[in-house]
């Protein structure tokens, strides 16, 4: 394949993809291309990046522009399991404004992929084995010089269709060499408070479960202390002073690591950074230093709570002698993250629980890398060797070569459902829940979750446990004592049941002209004047909290005590100096005050007691907008104590009254409230997104059938209740009609029952030629897609 370049030098365009970023994470920075751009310019070609993150998607425009502007000879992505369908898009979609252009894919999902991959991806010429900073150039000079593709090492491409490797390409020793990406100026980082640092590439050990070690040949190299020391005082010198070191090996060598802590704490000005390392290495002189460099996060891998797991993974960790060195960390005032999987082969499910519990016992909250994921079987992962031999049963679907195993599967010791049933476990055990239920907020969101996965959830306690609080907190009584109840019977000897069961229950009673006082719950409005302007941060409607509870800020607890409801206040609230708010840090405002209402605390000593005589207040404002937009938990307990036929005169709120009562699993009452719903087309097919969104797709079929006919969204949704149904052949027909030819979520649909149904590859291919071809025609039509 012999490819003649019009310009004296290649020029390169890459995209970094990343769905699931915000701008302002350091997720989004684009480091790989960045490195490889930083060498080509090395080497006098020319390049930029752009970006497609969550909230700030790439408009097709800016590309269709770029594409004219810089004329790019290679168009080249950075490629993860998770990202290369919207990879495809963007592919396929400058193709078609550039037939000519040259489409590169590098990154983890594509050092292993195999060949034929390249057969099914019709708008993608190359792929790149080895690291971009030394293909790419190397491509560059075979594009500029006319010279077969065969001559430059560590690439992949077709021939006449067939697929051709080339010898990799060798690695560049000296990781200096490498110009650094920060340096050359390559990576904005405005709107960044972190930013991702390597300070070397590669690792060494065993693990069957990861590729790494074989990607990089069992090696591990290293940048210098001064280039490292370099790197941090550039990004310092523009504001950003927290750093993420995400080198899977920071630790490897103790020594190297002492004298790069010694030279962050010499050359650098104070930072602060996140680092994984080897708990054997840690002892009270290295911990003392890492905190003294800066460190606020130290993580560990553990993988596996269970010493026969670890031994099949060939994971050389000790779990008792890690839950020391773990207590000795969080002793010290750092955070500790684990690194943990399940589905590991031979893992049963009681065995996935072991990992789960010995997480929370040490007291690692369960939030960024300690929120475990099941094992991903990445093309190059040792498992993949002989899958069979380590127990991976991959489900029976259709996938075409560029995707790899990934999740799909089940193993001999757990089946589908058990792995999704510990899925599920992690989640619920997530920090972001236990701070949501202590803080009363994001209710509807969590019992929606476990509602809707009781069944799958049901095997411990946690899931009762914390839907007794949500309903507790909004004062559905009866609900949480069959909880209780369910408890009780369920788990009579778990330590955490026993203490919940004992009591005592708080409950709250409504007060006319209730004065507020220490212990009270308070529903008020505020807002803070600012150099004579309302302060934005400091409006507030609708809220509410418990005096006491140390939620509100000393002196603005201190104004409301005393106050009775019904009243205005006016007063001065002193910020501290750390405040969230630079506006506000270290400021005193003046705040006005409204108190709606105090609540007294009632004391419910044992659980009948929440059938007996629970407190019972009526809540009546009329803003239901306003309390729709400030206070859920207070917007549901008012909705509730509207007639239904009231609430009909505003549909917005006879629907979320639905959707409130879904997710808390009161299906009865919602049953009532949807046989009362008129019957046009709007309001059903609202009903039915939130039937759908709340795990009923029975009656979201029901609801939309009719409709299905005349109504694309009524379609698609019946499509996927009937998918959740496992309904696959009717769930075929509805999207295979000619109304959706044309609707991309149809055409989604459409690609994903090709794999479950198991069709031939030809189908898939086609279909998702289809859905690519949609995504494009809208793209063209103006929108970012």
């Amino acid at each position: 394949m012999n490819r003649n370049c019009q310009a004296d030098r290649t020029n390169f365009l890459f995209i970094h993809v990343n769905e699931w970023a915000t701008i302002d994470s350091p997720d989004t920075i684009p480091i790989s291309q960045a490195y490889a751009l930083a060498a080509l310019r090395k080497h006098g070609r020319r390049g930029a990046i752009l970006g497609d993150y969550k909230g700030s998607p790439l408009a097709p425009q800016l590309l269709r522009d770029t594409l004219d502007s810089e004329k790019p000879d290679v168009l080249g992505f950075s490629v993860y399991d998770e990202n290369i369908n919207r990879v495809l898009v963007w592919a396929r979609y400058a193709k078609q404004l550039r037939p000519d252009l040259l489409v590169i894919l590098g990154g983890p999902q594509i050092t292993f992929m195999p060949g034929e991959a390249l057969l099914q991806m019709k708008d993608v010429d190359i792929l790149c084995r080895g690291e971009g900073e030394t293909v790419l150039p190397a491509l560059g000079r075979a594009l500029e010089d006319g010279l077969p593709l065969s001559g430059v090492a560590g690439i992949t491409f077709l021939e006449q269709g067939k697929v051709i490797d080339t010898p990799a390409a060798q690695m560049v020793e000296d990781l200096d060499s490498m110009p650094s990406p920060y340096l050359e100026g390559l990576i904005d980082t405005s709107g960044k408070s972190r930013v991702i640092l390597l300070t070397s590439r590669g690792c060494t050990s065993p693990c069957t479960f990861c590729y790494t070690t074989r990607a990089s040949n069992k090696r591990v190299r290293f940048h210098s202390l001064d280039r490292v020391a370099a790197e941090i005082n550039y990004l310092q010198a523009r504001g950003i002073n927290d750093f993420w070191f995400a080198d899977p090996n920071f630790a490897f060598s103790r020594s190297r690591l002492v004298a790069l802590l010694e030279k962050i704490i010499a050359d650098c000005r104070p930072l602060t950074f996140w680092c994984q390392t080897r708990y054997n290495l840690m002892d009270n002189e290295l911990l003392a230093l890492l905190k003294k460099a800066g460190a606020h996060t130290i993580a560990f891998g553990l993988e596996s709570a269970d010493d026969g797991v670890l031994s099949r993974i060939r994971k050389g960790l000790e779990p008792e002698k890690l839950a020391r060195v773990i207590g000795e960390v969080q002793q010290a005032g750092l955070n500790v993250e684990l690194f943990t999987l399940f589905g590991l082969p031979g893992e049963t499910f009681a065995q996935a629980q072991k990992t789960l519990d010995f997480v929370k016992a040490n007291r690692v909250a369960i939030s960024g890398n300690s929120i475990s994921q099941q094992l991903h079987l990445f093309f190059g992962v040792p498992i993949l060797d002989d899958h069979g031999a380590h127990g991976i049963k991959p489900l029976a679907v259709t996938k075409p070569a560029y995707l790899s195993i990934c999740r799909d599967f089940a193993t001999d010791a757990m089946s589908e459902e058990e792995i999704r049933r510990m899925s599920m476990l992690w989640r619920l055990n997530r920090q972001d829940f236990q701070e949501n239920i202590a803080e009363a907020t994001n209710l509807f969101e969590v019992a929606g979750f476990i509602t809707a996965n009781l069944e799958a959830l049901s095997c411990r306690p946690e899931a009762l446990l914390m839907l007794a609080q949500i309903y507790l907190q909004l004062e559905e009584f009866p609900a949480a004592h069959q909880c209780l109840m369910q408890l009780k019977e369920k788990f009579p000897h778990d330590p955490a049941v026993q203490h919940f069961l004992a009591g005592p229950f708080t409950g709250y009673r409504s007060r006319r002209r209730g004065i507020a006082a220490d212990g009270c719950k308070v529903i008020y409005d505020c807002k803070g004047i600012v150099n004579g302007q309302v302060a934005p941060a400091t409006e507030a409607y609708y809220r509410d909290a418990v005096l006491g509870s140390g939620g509100l800020l000393p002196d603005f607890e201190a104004g409301l005590l005393g106050m009775k409801a019904g009243r205005v206040s006016q007063y001065p609230v002193s910020f501290p100096a750390d405040y969230g708010h630079s506006e506000l840090a270290g400021r005193t405002v003046l705040f006005q005050v409204f108190l709606h209402q105090v609540l007294e605390p009632v004391s419910l000593e044992h659980p009948e007691a929440l059938l007996d005589n629970p407190p019972r207040n009526i809540y009546r404002f009329n803003d239901l907008e306003g309390l729709r937009k400030q206070n859920e938990n207070l917007y549901y307990l008012v909705l509730k104590d509207t007639l239904p036929q009231k609430l009909m005169q505003e549909m917005t709120d006879f629907l979320s009254l639905i959707n409130f009562y879904l997710k808390l699993g009161f299906r009865q009452q919602a049953e009532q409230l949807l046989d009362m719903l008129p019957r046009n087309g709007a309001t059903l097919e609202h009903a039915g997104r939130i039937l759908l969104a709340n795990g009923w797709p029975e009656m979201a079929y029901e609801m939309l059938g009719t409709m299905a006919r005349s109504s694309n969204e009524a379609a698609t949704n019946c499509a996927k209740a009937l998918i959740k149904m496992k309904r696959f052949e009717e769930a075929e027909k509805l999207v295979g009609s000619p109304l959706l030819s044309h609707d991309i979520q149809a055409l989604d649909l459409r690609v994903g029952l090709a794999s479950l149904r198991r069709q031939p590859l030809d189908v898939y291919l086609a279909r998702m030629a289809d859905l690519l071809d949609q995504q494009i025609s809208y793209m063209q039509g103006g929108s970012a897609g």
